[in-house]
């Protein structure tokens, strides 16, 4: 099985809505469902076109197959988020398999690890990698366990208005 990112393009939105619209991935991605599909177009588009340069979004591909978006952000440049979480130097992480065809099938546990491995630990100066979850989540919070990530603590985020299952994971216990 061959794993791979690639940053997301513009013509990737209308697959990314469509995958939003998904009743299992609309149902923890919290702000999906108050929105339009012209709403979500709009602000996925903008995420393409004129990125803040603070998270980085790709495509997960698996095998030559669009399946999903995974994106990654230094906390400290979400200052406000960054506080509430109380982790330093550390990046977050966010995914979702918006093809129902490819959940259930172990592939959460291998995306997450490559991506950490390619992406976030080469990251200058991170050592820890967060998630957070929803703590009802629990098909996730398995995934991110087999990662590696452990639970930090469960709280009612203030920036996001929504309850988060907090978890980690060091660079020093991912490499070893």
């Amino acid at each position: 099985m061959e794993i791979s990112f690639r940053p997301l393009a513009e013509a990737d939105v209308p697959q990314i809505v469509r995958w939003l619209r998904d009743p299992d991935v609309e149902r923890w991605w919290w702000d999906v469902g108050e929105k339009s599909d012209e709403e979500l177009t709009e602000q996925w588009t903008r995420r393409v076109v004129s990125p803040s340069g603070r998270t980085d979004r790709y495509v997960i591909v698996v095998d030559g197959v669009d399946l999903g978006i995974i994106q990654t952000a230094v906390l400290d440049a979400y200052p406000a988020y960054a506080a509430e979480v109380g982790v330093a130097n550390a990046a977050g992480v966010d995914v979702f398999i918006g093809d129902a065809g490819w959940r259930g099938r172990g592939l959460g546990t291998a995306l997450i690890r490559a991506f950490i491995e390619e992406i976030v630990f080469s990251m200058p100066g991170i050592e820890t990698c967060t998630i957070d979850p929803e703590p009802e989540n629990t098909r996730a919070i398995s995934c991110y366990e087999k990662v590696g990530f452990r639970h930090v603590r469960t709280y009612h985020s203030e920036e996001d208005d929504v309850d988060t299952y907090l978890m980690r994971l060091e660079r020093e216990v991912f490499s070893a």
